[in-house]
């Protein structure tokens, strides 16, 4: 009996490998699978018009040319097998780096009411414009370039700390001029980012632009909820502030990066130049995370870890492959529309044709989490549109109470999250999406996503004259919000 059942389970592992070998040698690749095998093709010619290395090149020393650094970068990265990063550690690629944080070169971006900041004499972002000139510079030479991520293949991420500083640098300097100046620098900037979010191959550029057009809609707002505007920004076309597109929300090229990079993973040592260039990649990531709102280990969470080279054939299947085909697939699908939540891997995966011997050698133990980068996304949607109905609502309309407005602007302003009017309140005069977590708290910035509103003086009064505060309780926190709550409004 014993001899049998020895016998019995050597003929079935034999099967099972025999099944795999015959599965790996004669299935043919998923049309998910062949999708997410494509490159993208670039389209311009010469590579020294790219402004993607402009970017790269961006803190470059004084008297260099920004775009021909960052493009040697490139090349040299692309010299190697496997592991592809920048390194910024070689002489003249890293000069003119900063030394402080944005908010500290330009502290009147983030003020309440930083046109009037920004217009100051003794404005201190004065000396930052003085001292980042040739930054600045470099940013406007940016904004006049053609752009294509030429990122692809790498697993590298460009440094953006100074870019950041630029871009605010450069809007901030035209509202010190005038309001008209300022405005007009503001939605070159935004549709500049705008195109580079919807055309980012890689998902450290994806994340970067997404910071650039939220720090955009944010400034923008904050200009908005002054007490009188400019007609610079009352009569501008909304195109500029209009919902997120598909491109732009789309992961399909950031997501078919990171399968391209988990199959180029050979867990070969990692030579020292290029364990420079990991370092410095990871700490861009880290501060690209942060700057974004996002958890710090947030691009760890879709990197798939590098199997160790003497077992990465039992590790690295034809089914496998298949598996996170159709799972990455299915959330690119996902991804393209407003959602919640994006498909899960294990459900994913639980769908498979695997055999026994697959299932035992490489049992899934990872699973990306790509949630965290399609929800951020949906909160910049939500600011591109409060910001919009910040302008829709400045003009004038008597008798028409807020909430009515909200929803009478249409479903291309309604919030993201719910799919519903954004929310109204008075007592706290701000519009707000409900954000993330789907919870109404009043519009509470530390909740919610929201923005502050000026009406007419008619408007005010009467608002305020209908607005009654009550207490209600929050698993969260007690907030006031007005006895018009969201369910009243939604129906």
């Amino acid at each position: 009996m014993r001899n049998l059942l020895i016998s019995l389970c050597i003929v079935a592992v034999f099967m099972e490998i025999s099944g795999l070998i015959w599965t790996g040698k004669n299935d043919k690749p998923s049309d998910a699978l062949l999708r997410l095998s494509e490159s993208p093709q670039p389209t311009l010619a010469n590579p020294l018009q790219n402004g993607y290395f402009l970017l790269l090149g961006f803190s470059a020393a004084a008297g260099t040319d920004p775009v021909q650094v960052g493009y040697d970068m490139w090349l040299e990265a692309e010299a190697r097998r496997g592991r592809r990063l920048y390194n910024y550690e070689k002489p003249g690629r890293a000069e003119l780096r900063a030394s402080i944080t944005a908010a500290e070169a330009l502290p009147a971006w983030d003020a309440p009411d930083p046109l009037t900041e920004l217009q100051k004499d003794d404005a201190l972002f004065r000396t930052a414009i003085s001292r980042y000139a040739i930054l600045v510079q470099r940013y406007e030479r940016w904004l006049n370039m053609p752009f294509e991520d030429w990122g692809f293949g790498q697993g590298a991420c460009p440094r953006f700390e100074e870019v950041l500083i630029a871009h605010r640098l450069y809007v901030a300097t035209g509202f010190a001029k005038t309001v008209q100046e300022g405005a007009s620098r503001l939605w070159t900037d935004l549709a500049a980012w705008r195109r580079v979010l919807a055309d980012a191959k890689t998902l450290p550029l994806k994340v970067a632009a997404l910071v650039m057009v939220d720090d955009d809609a944010r400034f923008l707002s904050r200009l908005l909820g002054r007490a009188t505007i400019d007609n610079s920004f009352s009569d501008i076309d909304l195109a500029v502030l209009q919902p997120l597109t598909t491109a732009e929300y789309s992961l399909r090229w950031p997501i078919q990066n990171e399968f391209a990079l988990s199959l180029r993973q050979d867990g070969a040592p990692i030579e020292s130049e290029v364990l420079i260039g990991k370092e410095a990649s990871d700490r861009h990531r880290e501060w690209l995370a942060r700057t974004a709102g996002l958890r710090p280990d947030a691009f760890q969470r879709v990197v798939h870890p590098t199997s160790h080279e003497a077992i990465r054939v039992a590790f690295d299947t034809p089914r496998t492959r298949e598996v996170y085909a159709a799972y990455y697939d299915a959330v690119i699908k996902a991804s393209e529309t407003i959602h919640h939540p994006l498909p899960k891997f294990r459900e994913i995966a639980r769908t498979a044709s695997r055999t026994l011997f697959d299932s035992l050698m490489h049992p899934f133990e990872f699973e990306p989490d790509w949630e965290l980068f399609s929800q951020r996304l949906v909160e910049t949607d939500a600011r591109l549109r409060l910001a919009a109905l910040q302008i829709l609502l400045r003009k004038p309309a008597p008798g028409a109470a807020v909430p009515a407005r909200l929803a009478e602007a249409g479903s291309r302003y309604f919030d993201p999250f719910t799919g519903l009017p954004m929310l109204w309140n008075a007592t706290r005069e701000r519009i707000y999406s409900v954000g993330k977590d789907g919870l109404d708290d009043g519009g509470d910035s530390g909740f919610d996503i929201s923005v502050p509103i000026r009406l007419s003086i008619a408007e005010d009064e009467d608002e305020r004259d209908q607005a009654r505060v009550v207490t209600v309780a929050h698993p969260k926190k007690t907030t006031a919000i007005r006895q018009k709550t969201s369910a009243a409004q939604r129906s």
